[in-house]
């Protein structure tokens, strides 16, 4: 499962102005956990105070393609982009960032809004094609060109037949129907007979399973004795499974509270371990000869 990190060591800083007069605020957040919601403004991160009743959210105008794959991306703050430092009355609960309805309730007693800044997102996404086969996630190997690599391609060798079909019942001892130096799942033309597997279909179905000419044998892909060849150049449709963690922090932070500012140079907002999941539905491009 390929990730892309971003490693940054943050120097959290404070700065607060007020035609010289001092802010008094905690902006303690370290052992805050960060939390998120969608809706329909797109995502809302948060951190919670309990202790001393503070607040600190971004709200970050982003769809959910945005955590489908892994990234590094930066996104300046705006009057869509925005992010707040509040103090209440009493803690807040995650319903009071999470509703639709803004709530009236716990009293605000501080807002300092942020239009300026850089919210730093490092998107980390582990794929999976569900095989039932360990593969090593930091390959480049791509058996069949298509584009996937091995690790979250369902169909490893390009013929039409799942990987996970052509490994058999133990994967640590995979099929190998021609006794050949490949596996099936690694090899075009699983019976030998010189007819690639992909090619042993009928004219009105592409799934190679389907073939069956004896039923004795089996389908006609694993059948040396039948030859028969339907010449087919395209991939069928292949799915992977993606489960997306997610770092966030921020930079150049300014918060703004009519003439009162604080500035964040550096803020670690922390990590979410899981902010999408999903299945991948692809039909990837056949590869030109």
């Amino acid at each position: 499962m390929r990730r892309i990190c971003a490693l940054l060591l943050l120097v959290f800083t404070l700065n607060s102005c007020d035609d010289g007069d001092v802010i008094v605020t905690s902006f303690d957040f370290e052992d805050a956990n960060l939390q998120f919601c969608q809706g329909a403004d797109g995502f809302v991160f948060f951190k919670i105070n309990e202790a001393s009743s503070e607040s600190l959210s971004l709200v970050l105008q982003l769809d959910e393609e945005t955590f489908s794959q892994s990234d590094a991306i930066e996104v300046p703050l705006s009057t869509s982009n925005v992010m707040n430092y509040r103090t209440f009355e009493t803690a807040p609960t995650s319903n009071y960032f999470c509703n639709s309805i803004p709530p009236t309730s716990p009293s605000v007693l501080q807002d300092y809004v942020a239009t300026d800044g850089t919210a730093n997102l490092n998107i980390i996404s582990d794929f999976d094609d569900n095989d039932g086969i360990e593969e090593d996630t930091d390959s480049d190997l791509d058996t069949d060109n298509d584009g996937l690599l091995n690790y979250y391609d369902f169909d490893d060798d390009g013929d039409n037949v799942p990987t996970g079909v052509e490994i058999g019942p133990d994967p640590e001892n995979p099929l190998n129907t021609d006794g050949d130096d490949k596996p099936d799942y690694l090899d075009e033309d699983d019976d030998n007979d010189g007819v690639p597997t992909r090619h042993e279909i009928t004219k009105d179905d592409p799934d190679p399973q389907n073939k069956i000419t004896d039923p004795n044998v089996g389908a006609d892909y694993l059948n040396d004795a039948v030859t028969e060849e339907v010449v087919y150049e395209q991939f069928i449709e292949h799915s992977y499974s993606f489960t997306t963690s997610l770092e966030l922090f921020m930079t150049n932070v300014v918060f703004t509270n009519g003439e009162e500012q604080l500035t964040q140079e550096s803020l670690n907002m922390g990590t979410i371990g899981t902010i999408s999941s999903g299945t991948t539905p692809v039909t990837p491009d056949f590869p030109e000869q």
